[in-house]
This record gives C-alpha cells, structure tokens and sequence, in this order.
C-alpha cells in the first residue's frame, strides 16, 4: 500500500484528533473547519481500509486497527520533528528558535530571569516563551520544552523533575486588622478567601494537616482569579485571604507585606514542577542545552534562593 503525502498529512491529523480527544478540538488547532477534519479522516480510514476510532455522541476510542495506527502515526511525527532540526544540529554553535511553554504565574516568578541568562549564554539562540494556563499539545504545537505543575499522565513525553511547589496561608496585615479571629481551618468560612478560577475548575477547597489529623474546608469571596500572579497582587491590596504557591511571593513574607496565617496547620497538597520535552531518538542540542540549564538553575530559583 503506497503512501502519498496527503495520506501521510492525514496521518498528522489522525494523531492529533487520538491526542485532543475529538475531532473538533483538531480542527480549531488546526485552523480547519470540522468537516475538512473529518473528509481526511476518511479518506486515512478508506485507504488503510478499516475505522480507526469507534465514534460515539461523547468521545472517540481507537479501534484495535487504530491502536496499531497511531503507533506509526507517532513514528512519523517524530520522523518529521527530527528532519527538522538536523540542519541546526550540523553546526558547531547552538543556535535556533525555541519554543517554550509555561504557566503564567511561575513563567513571570521563574523562567524569564533564567532564559535572560541563557540567552546571554547562547547567544544565537531565539526563545518564544508562551504563558498559558491551559493544557498545550507540545507536538500539535511544535513546543520544544513545557515547564509543567502537578502529577504527569503516562505519555511519550520525557519529563525531568526540577522541585516542588508548596502552599502557605497567608494575608495583608491591614486585612487581618478588621477580619474576623482564625484560629483553625474552619474559621475560613468567616473570612473572604481569594482563589483560582476558571472556565473548568474552581480552587477553593483547601485541605491542612496537624498533630489533630487533616481538616478540608470549602472557602468562598468575592473575588477569583484565574492567574495566580495577580491573586498575590489581590492579597496584598487587602482583598482577602489566599492560599498560593509560596515561591510566588518573592519577598512580601520577610518584608511583612503578607503575614502567614495558621502555622499548627500545614496546607495540604504538594505539587512537583518538571521540566517536560517529547521523546525523540534525536534531540536537537539546543534543546539537550536549554534543558540541562533548567536542571542546574530552576532548583534554587523555585525554593527562592
């Protein structure tokens, strides 16, 4: 069975509608219409001459002749991934565009000081550094390194642990001046906490533990972010209480500026940063560069030192 480039396009497509979820999903990464999505499924289906998903009104499953598929799919992606970047690699100097993505909060605290330096290090080397709150396909679109926060789903990905991020209770003296008294967990409920919100989840049941064991409790208030830089900026206009990713906070703990609140109780909840790559047989060098700078810096900046 031949192959010819459109087929080989449609295997691209089929990959990303495998890794999004859905056809439609494809389609806005894309830039094409649904439609366009689902002719060239077709046409991959008509020529391999099998369904390669199982297509209900709620997801798509691979079929057993789909799981065989995308195993080549994903061959052929890091085949062209590969292609890509032997040209830069021929050279002696690290040069070439990287692409990187990060959350925005921890990509203003952490990353940008440290690209700063890496860039005066290579010199030849260009960064397009995007700050999102979201899930990104790192293949679907060409990322070379993903900063990532919490536990990592199996994957093809490489992903290399550079620290944890852990929580602190804290707020504005002028805030704590006219609140009411806290003294325990639940006293939150009395209190207007800040959280993170956005179109998908709400941050606002905070867990603790202590020698009395582990107490959770539902916050509310009137006011939720869905950035945590700019929550930090609400806790230290007085807006409220927030519970936040203490290597966001530069120095507004040794200053007074916030004041950490609750210390028999410890916020529940840990998360490791890794820094996230996709699994390649050939990794270009300014990659292999970048990310064992972030190995050797990123530990330290994290824990604020």
């Amino acid at each position: 069975m031949a192959f010819e480039q459109k087929n080989m396009q449609g295997l691209i497509l089929f990959s990303h509608i495998n890794r999004l979820g859905s056809l439609s999903a494809a389609a806005q990464l894309l830039g094409m219409s649904r439609s366009s999505v689902s002719k060239q499924l077709a046409a991959l289906e008509k020529k391999i001459g099998s369904r390669l998903f199982n297509r209900t009104t709620r997801k798509i499953v691979l079929t057993e002749v789909g799981q065989q598929v995308i195993k080549e799919a994903h061959k052929v992606e890091r085949a062209l991934q590969t292609i890509e970047h032997i040209s830069e690699d021929s050279q002696s100097v690290i040069s070439g565009d990287l692409n990187i993505t990060c959350a925005s909060a921890q990509g203003r605290v952490h990353l940008v000081a440290l690209l700063t330096e890496f860039l005066a290090r290579y010199p030849k080397v260009n960064v397009n550094l995007q700050l999102e709150d979201r899930f990104v396909d790192m293949v679907a679109q060409k990322m070379d390194i993903s900063i990532r926060i919490g536990y990592l789903p199996d994957s093809t990905l490489i992903a290399r642990k550079v620290g944890d991020i852990s929580g602190v209770l804290c707020a504005s003296p002028e805030y704590l001046n006219s609140a009411p008294p806290l003294n325990t967990p639940n006293d939150l409920l009395q209190h207007r906490c800040l959280f993170y919100r956005n179109s998908k989840l709400a941050m606002n049941s905070w867990a603790f533990t202590s020698e009395k064991g582990e107490e959770s409790v539902t916050v509310s208030g009137p006011l939720s972010i869905n950035d945590p830089g700019v929550l930090v900026e609400a806790a230290l206009a007085h807006a409220g209480i927030l519970l936040i990713d203490k290597s966001l906070l530069a120095d507004y703990l040794s200053k007074g500026k916030l004041i950490p609140l609750l210390p028999e109780y410890r916020p529940i909840g840990s998360l490791p940063i890794y820094v996230v790559y996709p699994e390649k047989e050939f990794i270009p060098a300014k990659t292999r560069a970048l990310v064992d700078f972030l190995l050797e810096k990123m530990p330290a900046a994290i824990q604020g030192e």
